[in-house]
């Protein structure tokens, strides 16, 4: 058989030239090692006919134990590794890699992970990574291959259990690993990659019942966890071409393709799972033992083999070819030079786009969308007529701009950029786990983001080159261009060409020798920059430069300063010092018009809105407008004082003169300039007048809470305290100062200091008056505090490490990943959001109101710091009021947070009621709804502390007291029922106290759920404070409610929820019953319509998607709903035997999968209702 294989490998030589045959298994580390002896044989041998072959093992080599930290586990995990992996690998005809998957983070985690990429390294040629327990490696295997190795365990760890997870690793979050995942795909685009992990994005792998609605654990494909992880990387990956997804941790063999995404799965190396692959799509599936084999080309195209293995039998059992999907340059037409002209007219925007009615211009806005389409006279760019050979290499990969990256033979680059933003591009920057690219083409949705464009003016910022050389600022220098469609773009020719560009060069590392970016000896990206800082001792910021040219983004208008829109200039001085100069890059939002009404409640209803500030002499808002930079101001203004402040905001008005700025636009292209330039720099002389107190304003919003940064060295941090509020800082390192600052408590409130890693030794001391609020993170390794004076003084630090404290001082020692560890953006911030509310319930009539939520964020999160949420309501058929008010804090308790829970009404405030019983009369067709409202008037305080972790698993204790009196005035069913003399008429004040617990992993209730599970209890007790009512009951409800999915895809889903509620002791009012009835239990019964001592319902849905539309306005999913209800309650009095149901169903429409509307119809044998609701309640 081996023979067989051979020829076959042979025949395909002869065909097509191979770059790279890749083999890959997993789970080497299960129990049964001779099936995997036998396939690792299988490879070995197979490799002996292939030039140029590799070993990939997709995670659990191990066994479950991971790499024990005791000598005797690790010793005999040592020989297992030897014996059933290395040894079968030994012959294998190239290179061999691992990655971890679940096993190698098992006891020990991290650091047991560095020890094991150690051991085999030592004892063999594997190659371990990512290197040092980190999330992400990248390696050539060949020039047509790039492997892309990442470790999703370490995503899906709690990273408290680990506190030095990464240590070692310049990844410090999640988001910057998707960052960073996102680059290594686009700087590798013209390769086929590779990605090797051991979850996959996509599988067939057959769930059971818990696993198929989400799962217990992290490690089910279903978890929410995973869901994000498996969703994000699949959504990066979709903006690529020719990335293969290759996995280990479903036991069995698979193939599966989705929206261009592959998939590769080969895990089975001994027990095997089922797969239902769907073979009509071309997927494949087996759970016979054996392995996955890549033969990537030298063309770019790919072939996958899977091999089932049995003993020495080895049989190819699926195979199949990947098309490039890069086209060649014969693929696409392109123009002669001959063509065109020196110059051609264009416009950004087509007519149809820019033409709008005076309704839409004042609600949407006017902006500049005249000059987008207005045609404009360009010069012609082919690239041939540039020298030295320019052509087009790679995409870029912004997240609103289409550019293309141009290099010529002397390895200098350049960049195209579209003048047209792309909508779509900023959409899917947006929605960040799932791909909407396809789906929004050519929708509103695309229409309005890109029409909302045109609030920036598109050819103001070709002047802004002259500005910067007039105080000092390199740049690039951009130019207006035409780019037609050429032989020098290459494959690029299907999406770029034959529109207006921008055309300049490319701020990085192989120009840094060009005079325009200062003759630097080198260039970086600003999260290089970030960790040269925290690094070495040596690099500074050039913080006089970086202040001038944030001062210069405020002036016009740029709010949208980025880390991606700097780079660094590094001139090395003779003293050693590295110093770095600020190159500013990209001015897309400079001179923005934000008209209209959309854009102002866009600023209303969303924090992240309140950047974009119409250009005017003065600036609205300076803390919001500076959002987007302020953590990396906080990064790189570490010593600059008011008089730096103000003397870089005069540089600016003393350079930039009238004579200045009017030659600065006199030089735009001439079909380019028009009233809206002229306002421009009317607007800008006027601002510039204004800087330098527009610099005060962010001065003093910026000096409030500072941040200060040691190095990962050994560190001396001095924080001495003066007379007059004062309070200096000195950070040493082998007698080098790294900072020295004074901060005035007049100007800082609060201060954050930040040892990083390294043995240092922190002091305070000093004495004076009025002391900033100062907080000490000692970072990893192991500490010297000297504490001389704690006043207004706390320490963060871990709780398992050995630390030095000399004197007694206010502490936290906890092992809190988030807590620790050092984060550029994490801020102190604040944003208050406020929304109308309106609503629509039989009983109630319509709701109107609003809700005011005010968070902030400073150290301690979960997720924020505080919340307060105020909200007001109107019922209209009860003319009742209702306000109330809930405020969270933070880790009162590490993961408890502190909840106070208020809520008060008017007494025309009602609720119904028919009585007591389970068969209590009512006539729908002729008893007034009025009959049964009955008017009380409620107050209630509640203070709680809940239990939150940000996973599946949530927790509550509190206390409370209440008063509920009813109304004695009204004529209707209460006072009928009741005689008036009933203690129910008075107020009643109650105390008590209540506990629950919940394990809830649905997601996504206000769009389109597929699959969840919820399980929980709420108890309590509440007794009357007088004595004289004497009631008193004890409570319990326990719920339980699952959406099972149908269907794999959650197209058709069963959703269903089973509650009960208890009332033990025969002390209560009706008011504290237990009730089935109305929208959260029965639906086709009025609201709270029986009442008894204990109470039962269940809803049952069947949920069916029947229309996925891509239409011009969102794409739609559109389905029906057919329910059943079924409950009642028991008295202790009642001889009933009756169930009560209801029965009905819903349309809803869901659009683009983020928010649905549902409005359903239920009936009973009592009555019939109509519901909206956004979303589905269960």
């Amino acid at each position: 058989m081996v023979f067989g294989l051979q020829s076959q490998f042979l025949a395909q030589e002869k065909d097509k030239a191979i770059s790279k045959s890749i083999y890959f298994t997993a789970n080497l580390g299960q129990e049964s090692h001779s099936k995997a002896n036998q396939i690792l044989k299988a490879i070995v041998n197979a490799s002996q006919s292939d030039s140029n072959a590799a070993f990939v093992g997709l995670g659990n080599s191990t066994r479950s134990k991971g790499y024990p930290e005791s000598k005797s586990e690790r010793k005999a995990e040592e020989a297992f590794l030897v014996t059933n992996v290395l040894e079968p690998l030994s012959g294998f005809n190239g290179e061999i890699i691992f990655i971890p998957g679940k096993y190698e983070w098992n006891k020990g985690g991290h650091k047991n992970i560095d020890d094991l990429e150690s051991f085999l390294q030592d004892n063999s040629d594997a190659k371990f990574w990512p290197n040092d327990g980190c999330p992400i490696e990248r390696e050539t295997l060949s020039d047509e291959v790039e492997l892309v190795m990442v470790d999703t365990q370490w995503y899906l760890e709690d990273w408290d259990d680990h506190p030095y997870i990464n240590n070692d690793c310049e990844i410090k979050t999640r988001e910057q690993f998707f960052l960073q995942f996102k680059d290594e795909l686009k700087d590798e685009q013209n390769k086929t990659i590779v990605v090797a992990l051991h979850h996959p994005v996509l599988t067939a792998t057959r769930k059971g019942l818990i696993g198929r609605m989400g799962g217990l654990s992290k490690q089910a494909y279903y978890h929410n966890d995973m869901q994000y992880l498996v969703g994000r990387l699949e959504t990066l990956a979709s903006q690529f071409q020719d990335v293969i997804f290759v996995s280990g941790s479903d036991k069995n063999l698979q193939f599966l393709k989705d929206d261009g995404i592959l998939q590769i799965i080969s895990g089975a190396s001994g027990k095997t799972s089922k797969s239902n692959p769907n073979e009509d799509d071309g997927h494949f599936g087996s759970d016979q033992t054996g392995f996955a084999k890549l033969n990537v080309f030298k063309d770019g195209s790919s072939e996958v083999e899977i091999y089932t293995v049995n003993g020495s039998d080895v049989t190819k059992a699926f195979t199949t070819k990947i098309k490039l999907k890069k086209g060649e340059l014969e693929d696409f037409d392109y123009h002669q030079k001959s063509d065109f002209g020196s110059t051609y007219k264009d416009a950004i925007y087509t007519k149809e786009e820019v033409n709008k009615s005076g309704f839409y211009k004042w609600f949407w806005g006017d902006h500049y969308r005249e000059i987008y389409g207005r045609e404009i006279e360009a010069p012609v760019l082919f690239l041939d007529s540039l020298p030295n050979n320019v052509r087009a290499i790679t995409e870029g990969g912004g997240n609103q701009s289409r550019s293309l990256r141009l290099i010529d033979d002397n390895e200098n680059e350049y960049t195209i950029r579209e003048l047209r933003k792309s909508a779509l591009r900023f959409l899917q920057s947006k929605i960040k786990d799932h791909y909407v690219i396809d789906y929004a083409d050519d929708t509103v949705v695309e229409d309005i983001v890109q029409d909302y464009y045109t609030t920036a003016q598109p050819y103001a910022q070709f002047a802004i080159n002259e500005l910067l050389d007039a105080i000092d600022i390199p740049h690039a220098n951009p130019k207006i261009v035409y780019v037609p469609k050429q032989k020098r773009l290459g494959r690029f020719n299907e999406s770029y060409g034959d529109k207006l560009y921008m055309f300049e060069e490319h701020v990085g590392d192989e120009n840094k020798e060009f005079d325009t970016f200062g003759n630097a000896d080198d260039i970086i990206s600003t999260k290089d920059m970030l960790l040269e800082l925290q690094n070495d001792k040596d690099v500074k910021i050039d913080e006089a430069s970086y202040l001038r040219a944030r001062l210069f983004d405020i002036l016009i208008g740029d709010w949208d300063r980025h880390a991606d829109q700097w780079r660094w200039a590094l001139h090395e001085k003779e003293d050693g010092t590295l110093l770095y100069k600020p190159i500013p890059r990209d001015r897309d939002q400079a001179f923005p018009k934000y008209d209209g009404v959309f854009p102002a409640i866009l600023k209303l209803t969303s924090p992240l809105a309140r950047n974009m500030q119409t250009y005017a002499p003065e600036v609205d808002n300076i803390k919001t407008f500076n959002n987007a930079v302020y953590y990396l101001d906080k990064s790189f203004i570490n010593e600059a004082s008011w008089e730096d402040w103000k003397t870089q905001a005069e540089n600016i008005q003393n350079n930039l003169t009238d004579e200045v700025i009017d030659n600065a636009f006199a030089n735009l292209l001439a079909d380019t300039k028009d009233e809206s330039t002229e306002h421009i720099k009317s607007v800008l002389k006027q601002r510039r007048e204004n800087m330098v107190s527009i610099a005060k304003d962010y001065y003093d919003y910026f000096k409030k809470h500072e941040i200060v940064v040691a190095t990962n060295k050994d560190n001396k941090i001095t924080i001495e305290r003066m007379p007059d509020g004062k309070t200096k800082v000195l950070i040493t390192q082998k007698d080098k100062i790294i900072l020295e600052n004074t901060y005035n408590k007049d100007e800082t409130k609060e201060l954050w200091i930040y040892a990083l890693d390294g043995d240092d030794e922190i002091t305070v001391k000093g004495k004076g008056n009025s002391y900033i609020h100062t907080k000490i993170f000692g970072g990893e390794e192991n500490d010297i505090y000297n504490i001389e004076n704690s006043k207004a003084v706390k320490i963060y630090d871990y709780r398992s490490k050995k630390n030095t404290f000399n004197g007694s001082v206010s502490k936290w020692l906890t092992d809190s990943y988030d807590v620790n560890n050092y984060n550029p953006q994490k801020r102190k911030d604040a944003n208050n959001v406020l929304l109308p509310t309106i609503g629509f319930d039989p009983d109630a009539g319509f709701k109107t109101g609003a809700t005011n939520t005010l968070t902030t964020y400073s150290l301690l999160r979960n997720p924020f710091t505080t919340k307060h949420t105020l909200n007001a309501a109107y019922y209209a058929a009860t003319s009742g009021f209702e306000f109330s008010y809930v405020g969270e804090f933070a880790h009162v308790f590490y993961n408890w947070n502190l909840e106070l829970d208020t809520r008060v009404t008017s007494d025309k405030y009602a609720i119904n009621f028919f009585g007591i019983g389970n068969e209590t009369p009512y006539d729908g067709d002729t008893d007034d709804l009025d009959f049964n409202r009955t008017r009380i008037s409620q107050w209630h305080i509640q203070p709680s502390l809940v239990y939150k972790t940000g996973g599946n698993v949530s927790a509550h204790v509190a206390a409370r007291v209440e008063s509920n009196q009813v109304d004695d005035g009204q004529n209707g069913f209460v006072q009928a029922f009741l005689n008036p003399d009933n203690n129910v008429f008075d107020n009643q004040i109650y105390a008590g106290a209540e506990v629950g617990i919940e394990f809830n992993n649905k997601s996504g209730m206000i769009s389109l759920p597929t699959r969840g599970l919820q399980l929980g209890f709420v108890a309590g007790y509440k007794q009357t404070i007088d004595s004289d009512f004497n009631n008193k009951f004890t409570y319990l409800t326990p719920t339980a409610s699952f959406i099972y999915p149908i269907h794999e895809s959650g197209l058709a889903t069963l959703a269903t929820k089973v509650q009960a509620d208890f009332r033990f002791g025969d002390n209560y009012e009706f008011y504290h019953a237990a009730t089935v009835g109305g929208n959260n239990s029965l639906r086709g019964f009025r609201n709270e319509r029986f009442m008894g001592k204990t109470a039962f319902f269940q809803m049952t849905d069947l949920r069916v998607c029947f229309l996925e539309q891509r239409t011009g306005f969102v794409p739609l999913r559109i389905g029906v709903t057919g329910g059943f209800d079924l409950g009642r309650v028991w008295n202790d009095n009642e001889d009933s035997d009756k169930w009560h149901n209801s029965y009905g169903g819903s349309v809803f429409i869901n659009g683009f999968q983020a928010f649905t509307a549902n409005i359903g119809y239920y009936k009973s044998v009592e009555d019939s209702r109509i519901i909206f609701t956004a979303g589905f309640r269960f």
